[in-house]
């Protein structure tokens, strides 16, 4: 089977590309073609995962915090 290929060209955060490729390496190897390779599982990975549905989730975090307290605690630490 022949695989077409296309460019996709995007600009995005310099410290989210740095993450993106280390995290790239250590998955699939210090080697020429590990950024591909994760990027098209990321890509696959989106595209599969179709709709989220949010509404189940609404009002299951009760907290006294503001909406962004809230999101910058529950992130904090996660790579």
């Amino acid at each position: 089977m022949v695989h077409m290929t296309e460019t996709i060209k995007a600009e995005v955060d310099e410290a989210l590309a740095k993450r993106f490729r280390k995290k790239a390496m250590e998955r699939f190897g210090y080697k020429k073609g590990a950024v591909k390779s994760a990027l098209e599982d990321a890509l696959r990975r989106y595209v599969s995962a179709g709709e989220i549905d949010w509404k189940p989730l609404r009002g299951t975090l009760a907290s006294d915090l503001d909406s962004v307290t809230l999101q910058h605690s529950t992130w904090k630490g996660v790579d």
